[in-house]
C-alpha cells in the first residue's frame, strides 16, 4: 500500500505532457538499398500483457488493452541470427507467476499471459537458441531482456549506462538480475561523436554494412536504443518502449502521469523523442515503425514466420 500511495504521488508531481514549442527539424534520411544485404526480418510475438487504457496513454479511457510483447528476428548473410530484445525466459512461459517484473505490473495494474518463449520457437523456422549471435536490447526491463538467459553463447549489445542502471534498486523495488548478473560478451554501445541517423541524434552502424543501425534515445530508460533494420525491400524503424502503442506516435500522445512519475528514467526525454519519432514517420511514410506494444502491428505486416524481405 506504501508503494502505491507514492506511486500515485508521483503521478500527481509529472505534470501534463503538452507539445513543444518546436520540433527539431531532421536530418535527411535515405539508405542505399542496392548496397544492402540479404537479410530477412520476422516479427514474433511470445508473450502479451493486458493494462488499462488510462494507464498507457494521457486522457484514455477505462478500457483494458491487450498488448503483445515482440521479439524481432533478423537472419544476417554473415552475421547469423540477431534478435532484437528477447521477451520472457522459458521459466516465465512454463510458470506465468515466475516473472522478473511481478512488482511493477501490479502497480501499474499490468496483468501477464505468457506465451512462448523465443527460444523454444525458432526450431519452427530451422534455428535454434545456439544460432543467435547477437542479441540488441532496446532496454532492459523484464519483458524485453529476460530472454537471454536463453540464449548463453549470443553477444548482448546494450546502450550507455542501461547495464549499470539495470542493477539499481529504484521506487519498484530491485529488478531480478538473474537473467543477466555475470554475463560475459556484452557490448556497451556509445554514441559520443557518431553522427546523426534518422530522427536521432547518435547512431551505431551495427554491422558496418547499414543493415542494423543502432540510436541513443534515452528517456524511457538511461540507455534505451531505437533500431533500424534496413533491408533490400524496406526499412523498419524499432522504436522499443520509447512508444508502447501507435497513438504515441500518432498524436504524439503521452504515457499517462502515472507511468511518466513511476517508471520513466526521464519522461521528458522519452517526449522529445515520441515527437522526434513523429515527424520522422510522417516524412518518411515508407518506413515501417513498430511501437514497442502496439496490439494491432499485425494488421500493418504479417507476424511470425512471415519473413520480411
Amino acid at each position: 500500500m506504501r508503494l502505491l500511495l507514492v506511486c500515485l504521488l508521483l503521478a500527481g508531481c509529472a505534470p501534463k505532457a503538452v507539445p513543444p514549442d518546436s520540433v527539431p527539424e531532421l536530418p535527411a534520411w535515405s539508405v542505399d538499398r542496392a548496397a544492402l544485404p540479404a537479410a530477412t526480418l520476422r516479427v514474433l510475438p511470445v508473450a502479451v500483457t493486458h493494462g488499462p487504457d488510462n494507464t498507457v496513454v494521457q486522457g484514455g479511457t477505462n478500457e483494458r488493452l491487450t498488448l503483445p510483447v515482440y521479439v524481432y528476428v533478423l537472419e544476417h548473410p554473415t552475421e547469423g541470427v540477431v534478435l532484437i530484445d528477447a521477451g520472457f525466459p522459458r521459466r516465465t512461459s512454463v510458470d506465468v507467476a515466475d516473472y522478473p517484473g511481478k512488482r511493477m505490473a501490479n502497480v501499474l495494474g499490468v496483468e501477464m499471459d505468457a506465451g512462448a518463449a523465443a527460444a523454444d520457437r525458432l526450431p519452427e523456422i530451422d534455428r535454434s537458441a545456439a544460432d543467435v549471435a547477437h542479441i540488441v536490447l532496446t532496454h532492459m526491463h523484464a519483458d524485453h531482456v529476460g530472454g537471454i538467459e536463453d540464449f548463453p553463447t549470443a553477444t548482448v549489445h546494450v546502450g550507455p549506462g542501461e547495464w549499470d542502471h539495470a542493477y539499481e534498486g529504484g521506487l519498484l523495488g530491485k529488478p531480478d538480475v538473474t537473467p543477466f548478473d555475470g554475463r560475459e560478451g556484452v557490448v556497451h554501445e556509445a554514441f559520443d561523436g557518431t553522427a546523426p541517423y534518422g530522427p536521432f541524434e547518435g547512431h551505431r552502424d551495427l554491422f558496418g554494412d547499414g543493415s542494423v543501425v543502432l540510436m541513443a534515445a534515452p528517456g524511457h530508460t538511461p540507455g534505451h536504443l531505437a533500431v533500424m533494420v534496413n533491408l533490400p525491400g524496406g526499412s523498419y524503424l524499432i522504436a522499443g518502449d520509447c512508444a508502447w502503442v501507435d497513438r504515441h506516435l500518432q498524436g504524439p500522445l503521452a504515457k499517462s502521469a502515472l507511468v511518466r512519475g513511476a517508471l520513466e528514467h526521464d519522461w521528458r526525454a522519452n517526449w522529445a523523442n515520441q515527437w522526434r519519432l513523429h515527424a520522422f514517420a510522417k516524412a518518411n511514410p515508407d518506413v515501417v515503425v513498430f511501437a514497442g506494444h502496439e496490439p494491432d502491428t499485425g494488421e500493418r505486416v504479417a507476424l511470425w514466420p512471415a519473413v520480411l524481405k
